[in-house]
């Protein structure tokens, strides 16, 4: 037997060892096992003779339901009437505030749910993609102050359309834009 004991022996990598006064140090005679060491009565894994997902161990997976259930997910909730009209609104009023951005959004995370909000968010979507291109053009060919006065108009126009398609869909009536491109189909 060797001169050390067991507390001053470095544990091998991975292996456990209790602060000491918690129960885990080793035993009156230095023997580990008896207050707390694994394969012990009162031990921290299974015991002798004790198969794992007995007693104090977690069953082995597949045993109880899984979560989340393997698989495909299931199909997406349709909307409710209200928040299909919400969303189908928002995408107007704040693709005319933030761009084509918004109802992009919109439309990726509710068109399966909603055959109004698809519809709605590509009307606006594409509207606001048009937006887009007519701003970049502008910045790109006209100079200075026609530039700017060409892009204040087409971002007041669109903020115009953006709140009376907001209003429109609120009241239940048909949107409508200026111009009607099919960017998105």
């Amino acid at each position: 037997m060797s001169d050390q004991h067991s507390s001053d022996q470095v544990p091998d990598y991975g292996q456990y060892v209790p602060p000491a006064g918690q129960g885990g140090a080793p035993g009156p005679q230095g023997h580990p096992g008896q207050n707390g060491y694994p394969g012990q009565p009162g031990g921290y894994g299974p015991s002798a003779g004790q198969q794992p997902g007995q007693q104090g161990q977690y069953p082995p997976p597949g045993q109880f339901g899984q979560y989340p259930p393997q698989g495909q997910p299931g199909p997406a909730q349709p909307l409710s009437p209200a928040d299909t009209k919400t969303w189908a609104s928002l995408s107007h009023l704040l693709g005319g505030i933030l761009g084509f951005l918004a109802p992009l959004v919109i439309w990726l995370v509710f068109r399966e749910r909603s055959y109004v909000v698809d519809g709605e968010a590509k009307k606006a979507l594409n509207f606001q993609i048009l937006v887009a291109i007519v701003l970049v053009g502008a910045n790109l060919v006209l100079p200075g102050l026609l530039e700017g006065l060409v892009i204040f108009g087409v971002w007041v126009t669109s903020l115009v359309f953006g709140v009376l398609n907001f209003q429109a869909v609120g009241k239940g009536q048909a949107t409508s834009y200026p111009v009607d491109v099919r960017i998105v189909k």
